[in-house]
């Protein structure tokens, strides 16, 4: 047997990125439970926050006496440990430890704040806890700031410091580099952990390559249940108990990891899902935070080429840390590609004329409410406009593009149905994608102000605007309901199941229609969440 391996499960810390930590009080209470009789060697239970919001059902403790409460009746044979982002808790609001609950503080930080955050480990320590010393984006470190760390930590002599492949990114030789210079660098009596993230699917690998590497020291491997986590996810604890029981001859008992995933983190995947996925391969590509790569996916504006193109750009200084003013810019400017449209607008001012104006979007309504919407076309003869699809039901007469990778995924007999029998609108961010098409400043259509900024129901309402049109009428713009299956008259259109950011989505595209209906007469002919 292996005695110099422990297991710290991170699920309710790490995992709370997924769920914004509010897994509720009992869940909590039964996960910790449950990790306890898993024989986990330590529990982390969250985050120790000023600054995060807390609440009795969130993982996030603006103090320790909840979560040591929670821990009174806990077994002594685990250890509990709590993370602290430096800065967001004070060491005056740390009580000296007391011998109960959370024996180990985590304290993660960057690079930046190296020498105050080392500091503040060392206070901590003074305080009775055990400390993990936890410095991000390990790898981001050369040779002579890794000596600075070292040096700094044999000084006051921490119960670990961390590898921290926050995301996803080192390679089996990188890993044992790193660890071979803490191994033969660092004082005997300190503890070598390893954090990793699973973007490039290397997580279980490179902890089997540690674990199998010949070492006397303590080695702490950290992981989730189910790898639940942020973007591509963590560790699977369950496999990793697996490989410990099967290989080094370990006890853990894995029935209650199985019970975990069953009655807790099930539901939460199936309405935020985490895991692999190719953004956040293209993210740890481009050494990046993932961050980035989910604010260009959830755009869904843009072919994989594109988002790889624009987390080239991101200057390095801004890499490890996410800001989203930097990629709002980087994605606009990736789309406005000016243009002179002023012939074109002339044109389609010339084609819309005095008629009356029906623009299709594609939601459910326009099969559920088919006969309604063909009785008013019957009755006023409008223009139809359709919004980035071709109807199957209607005639149009013209088509708005806006979104690229729509556009992409029509079939050959619908592009040639759309470029035959319609005039085409195409923003300017399409490019020359489509012939013939009225081309119009993608730039123009949009207000930055909003983070939902290029919705293209939005988008052509701006345009018609711009171009003094002061009533239209509106089908299919539904707005997006909690089941995906609800919100497109194809499930081929769905883009994505998260419940938040369809939430969002609603807030903004409503907020920019009320802007709009200050000037404009907007009449929705179907059922839509976008209005009172």
């Amino acid at each position: 047997m292996r005695n110099n391996i422990k297991i710290l499960d991170c699920t309710l810390r790490d995992g709370g990125y997924v769920n914004n930590w509010e897994f509720g009080e009992n869940t909590i209470c039964s996960i910790i439970n449950k990790l306890i009789d898993a024989n986990i060697d330590i529990v982390e239970c969250g985050f120790l926050s000023e600054t995060k919001k807390s609440s009795c059902n969130s993982s996030i403790f603006n103090s320790l006496r909840p979560i040591n409460k929670i821990l009174e009746s806990a077994s002594k044979k685990n250890g509990f440990a709590c993370m602290i982002n430096y800065g967001e808790f004070p060491i005056e609001a740390l009580p000296k430890y007391s011998g109960n609950g959370i024996d180990t503080i985590r304290i993660a930080f960057h690079k930046k704040d190296l020498k105050p955050a080392l500091d503040f480990c060392q206070q901590v320590k003074e305080k009775g806890y055990s400390v993990f010393v936890q410095p991000m984006i390990t790898a981001s470190y050369n040779e002579k700031e890794l000596k600075i760390l070292i040096e700094a930590i044999n000084s006051f002599i921490p119960t670990s410091i961390y590898i921290v492949d926050s995301f996803g990114t080192l390679r089996k030789n990188e890993l044992l580099s790193l660890f071979q210079f803490f191994d033969k660098n660092i004082k005997q009596n300190i503890e070598i952990g390893f954090h990793s993230h699973n973007n490039l699917q290397l997580s279980f690998s490179n902890a089997q390559e540690l674990i199998q590497n010949q070492t006397s020291r303590m080695l702490i491997i950290d992981s989730s249940v189910f790898g639940m986590g942020r973007g591509a996810g963590n560790l699977c604890t369950e496999l990793l108990l697996l490989h410990l029981n099967e290989n080094f001859n370990k006890d853990y008992c894995i029935l209650p990891i199985l019970e975990i995933i069953d009655e807790f983190l099930n539901p939460i995947f199936i309405k935020k899902p985490w895991g692999y996925s190719v953004p956040y391969y293209i993210a740890s590509t481009n050494n990046c935070h993932p961050n980035y790569a989910s604010y260009l996916t959830d755009k869904q504006t843009l072919s994989t080429k594109d988002v790889n193109l624009i987390l080239s750009q991101i200057p390095q200084e801004n890499k490890n840390q996410y800001c989203q003013n930097i990629i709002e810019e980087l994605y606009v400017n990736h789309l406005s590609q000016r243009i002179d449209d002023s012939e074109n607008i002339n044109k389609l001012t010339s084609i819309i004329g005095q008629k009356p104006i029906l623009i299709i979007a594609p939601g459910k309504t326009i099969k559920t409410h088919e006969k309604a919407i063909k009785e008013h076309i019957e009755k006023i003869h409008p223009l139809i406009l359709a919004i980035n699809f071709v109807p199957d039901n209607f005639n149009s007469n013209i088509i708005f593009i806006s979104n690229l990778k729509r556009f992409s995924s029509l079939t050959d007999n619908q592009k040639e149905q759309l470029t035959t029998n319609n005039t085409i609108i195409a923003t300017s961010n399409i490019g020359n994608v489509i012939e013939n098409s009225l081309s119009i400043n993608y730039h123009s259509l949009i207000n930055p102000k909003y983070t939902e900024i290029d919705n293209a129901g939005i988008m052509l309402l701006r345009l018609l605007k711009k171009m003094g049109i002061k009533e239209v009428s509106i089908v299919g713009y539904d707005g997006f309901k909690n089941n995906p299956h609800d919100n497109y008259y194809s499930d081929s259109m769905i883009n994505t199941t998260n419940t938040e950011i369809l939430n969002d989505r609603n807030s903004c595209i409503s907020a920019q229609i009320k802007e709009l209906q200050k000037t404009m007469h907007i009449h929705f002919l179907t059922p839509s969440l976008y209005i009172e």
